[in-house]
């Protein structure tokens, strides 16, 4: 796993190399000792004999030195680490953990030191590091077809071969692993492989850290069992408040909503400008569905469109066109 961490390594010399540079000009060199902090981690439990990953969350967790994580008390190291990003890390749950007891979280780096306020529990057996399966897009497909699998925990323990950090795939049978899509994204919450030659109907099982765990819902093939999921269909609203905020949400129209189609959605403001609508504005939505974009201060008619899209799991979020405001 350390892998993923060696590829950092040349980025840091290059800056180390500069800082150098300008010391010897009598120039201050670049602030990259910033404290850590922990904000969060999950899972908050697993086994005691080691190999859960906890995926981390924060701040200069990526420094430019090796940062060491141990579990508190008793000082016990990680068996394994990667610093994702200056944000994220995963990290390994050690062998040597007590049962019964929770343990804080505390990273040491040459910017400083951090304990986390919450804890992992050691357990006797799984606990919440077990991976679990809850979505399959596309859920049914050819050898080689792209299936992206979203659940938890969906990490592999200790040091890896090519980079490869996600747990073990395999369709009913199985009697094969699946292969990883390239480039390798996979995380603790989604990982991509090619369908196996093998595969028939039936679940879909994940090996991660945690232990093993399968999905409820089955995997289907070959077609013409196989039907595409049906695009999203979503509407937009607009208000335009004082001089001059567009303002609206933009929601599901299911009978179910598919809520991934209302987050971080692309909005286009727009004003008719000789019988043709011009963008005067763009945004996005919150998590919710929210969105706010102030823009010139113009009278005319005004819509909002949200931008057609595919979420990460590939299913379509169709375009939706507020109705027209006058201002």
């Amino acid at each position: 796993m350390r892998s993923l961490f060696k590829r950092h390594i040349g980025r840091r010399v290059t800056l180390v190399g500069v800082a150098v540079a300008l010391l010897v000009l009598g120039l201050e060199g670049p602030a990259f000792a910033a404290a850590p902090v922990i904000s969060s981690f999950t899972p908050g439990s697993g086994n005691e004999t080691g190999g859960c990953v906890l995926t981390v969350t924060g701040t200069a967790l990526d420094d430019f030195a090796v940062a060491a994580w141990t579990f508190e008390p008793g000082g016990l190291a990680a068996a394994d680490y990667v610093l994702a990003s200056d944000t994220e890390a995963w990290v390994v749950a050690p062998a040597s953990l007590n049962p019964g007891v929770s343990y804080n979280l505390k990273i040491t780096n040459s910017g400083g030191t951090s304990t986390s306020t919450g804890t992992f529990l050691a357990t006797i057996g799984a606990g919440g590091c077990l991976p679990t399966i809850t979505k399959i897009a596309p859920n049914c497909g050819l050898t080689n077809a792209t299936v992206v699998i979203t659940g938890t925990n969906l990490l592999l323990d200790g040091p890896l071969a090519n980079d490869t950090a996600g747990g073990t795939v395999s369709f009913t049978p199985f009697t094969s692993n699946a292969a990883v899509v390239p480039p390798d994204s996979d995380t603790s919450t989604t990982l991509t492989r090619f369908v196996t030659s093998d595969a028939a109907d039936g679940p879909v099982r994940v090996t991660a850290g945690g232990g093993i765990g399968f999905s409820t819902e089955s995997f289907q093939k070959p077609p013409p069992d196989c039907v595409a999921a049906a695009p999203h269909a979503r509407s937009i609203t607009l208000k335009l408040k004082g001089k001059l905020t567009a303002k609206g949400t933009v929601k599901s129209t299911e009978t179910t909503p598919f809520t991934e189609c209302v987050a971080t959605v692309p909005v286009k403001i727009q004003r008719k400008v000789s019988g043709s609508w011009k963008t005067v504005g763009k945004t996005t939505t919150s998590d919710t569905g929210a969105y706010s974009k102030k823009v010139k201060n113009k009278k005319g008619k005004y819509r909002a469109l949200a931008v057609k899209t595919t979420v990460p799991t590939d299913e379509v979020c169709l375009k939706a066109k507020s109705p027209v405001r006058t201002h």
